[in-house]
Parts: C-alpha cells; structure tokens; sequence
C-alpha cells in the first residue's frame, strides 16, 4: 500500500509526519524546517516560502491573521510575504495550539494565500480584529519601536509580553473564510517598509563598517562587543534618503566607526574631520559649547588613528559634507 503524502487540511500531524509527506510529494526541494515562522528562512535574497508554522502562543488564537515583528535580514519576512502577496503563489500553512504544542502535532491548514498586508495601527486592521472580539493596543513607544498587546474578548492578554509588531499579514486557506471589511491585494505603508528596511540595511551596514575599521576611527578605541552599551558603533556620513525614506547610500564607504560620544558630536556637526588630512575640529555652535574644549582638547587638531584604512571614497563623502 503507497503511504499517502497528501496534506489534508484538518489533519494533525507531527512535523516529522508533515517533514516525510512533504519530501515525498515535492521530491527533490528543500526539506521544510520549523525553527522559525516561514520555511526557509536561511537568505536574506531568497523569496521562496515552503509553509509557514504559527504558534499559537507567539503568533494569536486568530488563525487567519500573522502578527511579524522582529523582522530582520535572515527571515526577510516583508519582501517575501509581499512577494507572495503580488505573485498569489500558494504555500502550506500549519498552526497549533499550546495544547497541542506538549504533542508536537500541527494542524493542516493546507495551501493558503497572502490575502492582505497591513500596518497595525490603520483603521483596516483595527476593524478586523475588532471584528474577531479582539482589542489590538499600543502599550509604549520606544524611538520608532511600537509596542502591542492582543486582547480577547474577556480582556485577558494574548501575547506574554507586549510586542514590536511591524505588520499583520491576512491569509486565506481552505479552512478560512475570505475576511470580511478587507480589501484584497492590500499592503502596508511607506513608513511601515521604510522602517522595517532601514533596520535590515542598518545591521548589514553596521557589521560592513565594523570589519573594515575594527575600532574607532578617530581613537582608534575597541569595541566592546560582549557589552550591552558598545562604546563604538557604525554611523553614516550622507544622510540623504530617496522616495522610500531610505538611505540613497548604505554602503561602508558611506561610514565611519566611531565612538559612541564622537558619533553624537559627528551627528549634529560639532565634529568635522578633515577630508584632505584627517584632522580631527570641534565646533562650538554657542558659547554654551565652550566646555567642549576642555574635555576634548586632545582630540581638537589631532589626526584620525585610524586615517590609514580610510579609503578615497569615504574621504570624498566627508569632503562633500557640509
């Protein structure tokens, strides 16, 4: 008798059941992994979505709605789950609950779709989950960070700790009913694709800047990368954004390794380093700033450490900046 490798939806299975049954009906793909919520989730260039696997209690008991935060350049949730979005390509899609957590068993939801994308504070998301006799609220801010908690219709708290929701994703599968109050083919704003891209960029930015330099450009201090509060970090030169609010220019040669004081007084132009010879000049904007001086007077007039290892290209950005 040949095993069935179908996927039923409303079936339960164990990941190593679905595992099998997958590899047998799409033999020769990639085996499907469960250590994240899209699988895979191994390329910050691949788009591919095998299945998606949502926990209840990390995503929501609302099966038809994906709560992302976190996103970053590995899991590269929001370009691919709107990739899938304009594509209307299928994908599996498993949930489960706590319950069934202690069994390790998934329930088929089977092929689905991205229905819509949406920014948790618009008025179509909040009218969905209201709809559901769910309450989403944000509950702090921290800089550009928002904060959320999902309420039941009992006003018991859904997620564990409140959450850095970036987008709800709606899905569609032969156990859902299309959503009601939702326009099809919705995606989320600007700002939301701004600031989840400004966060991938920014680590990729980050850790290109950090292995050219190694330390602080100017001091030539280490970072102290076991420390919560690094005393060196990655900064950008040309500040100039394009139509999406994202940086024009991300690359190394647009950075300095500086030490986090020197970055805030490079940031609001207090601190100016020589193109030509890498001289380092303090400005005083007011007289308030003089106390400036004294604490910085060994590195007024003094030239860059590390003014060797800064290439051509970055000394053309610092010779352009005004």
């Amino acid at each position: 008798m040949r095993f069935n490798a179908d996927l039923i939806p409303g079936d339960t299975l164990s990941f190593e059941e679905i595992a099998q049954r997958y590899a047998l009906k799409y033999p020769g793909q990639k085996e499907l992994t469960a250590r994240a919520l899209l699988s895979p989730s191994t390329s910050s260039r691949s788009l591919v979505i095998r299945a998606v696997f949502a926990n209840e209690e990390t995503n929501s008991p609302l099966e038809d709605l994906l709560f992302i935060a976190n996103d970053n350049e590995r899991k590269n949730y929001l370009r691919r789950l709107e990739h899938y979005l304009k594509q209307q390509q299928p994908f599996l899609y498993f949930r489960r609950t706590a319950e069934a957590k202690q069994e390790n068993r998934w329930k088929v939801m089977g092929e689905s779709h991205v229905y819509a994308m949406l920014d948790p504070a618009s008025a179509a998301a909040q009218q969905l989950i209201s709809s559901r006799g769910y309450r989403l609220s944000l509950m702090r801010k921290e800089g550009e960070d928002h904060y959320w908690q999902l309420f039941d219709a009992l006003a018991h708290p859904c997620f564990s700790v409140s959450r850095r929701i970036q987008f709800l994703v709606v899905l569609t599968s032969p156990l859902l009913s299309i959503p009601a109050g939702v326009m099809a083919g919705t995606q989320v704003g600007r700002q939301v694709k701004a600031q989840v891209w400004q966060r991938v960029s920014q680590a990729a930015f980050s850790h290109a800047v950090q292995t050219r330099y190694g330390a602080c450009v100017i001091t030539g201090t280490k970072l102290m990368e076991h420390s919560l509060f690094p005393w060196v970090e990655a900064c950008h030169i040309d500040l100039q954004e394009n139509e999406e609010g994202l940086l024009l220019d991300n690359s190394a040669d647009n950075g300095l390794f500086l030490r986090s004081d020197l970055q805030r007084l490079f940031n609001s132009r207090l601190l100016r380093i020589d193109a030509a010879s890498g001289t380092v000049h303090i400005r005083y904007a007011s007289p308030e700033n003089g106390q400036l001086s004294d604490y910085y007077q060994e590195i007024d007039g003094r030239i860059c450490a590390l003014w060797q290892q800064v290439p051509a290209a970055t000394r053309e950005k610092l010779r352009l900046l005004r």
